[in-house]
């Protein structure tokens, strides 16, 4: 199991991981979906964690299902 934090780790920053994506700007790491890609290709299964409130827990995982990069990779699922 990869347990990985949303804010600083997935995005670039922790209150403009939060701001930018809802504003339509990407500002996730540069590679982060190809890496947790081939980590899953690997056969490890993720766990995505975040200290962001409880009411956002919609948006988060909006955010997180839709992140594309590159055009061919996506984060993998995970709780």
């Amino acid at each position: 199991i990869v347990i990985s934090d949303v804010d600083g780790t997935i995005t670039r920053s922790d209150v403009l991981g939060h701001i930018l994506p809802r504003l339509g700007r990407d500002w996730s790491h540069e590679g982060v979906t190809e890496l947790f890609t081939n980590i899953r290709k690997n056969g490890y299964e993720f766990l995505y964690l975040t200290s962001r409130a409880i009411g956002m827990a919609d948006s988060t995982r909006d955010y997180l299902n839709s992140l594309e990069q590159n055009e061919n990779y996506r984060l993998p699922d995970g709780p």
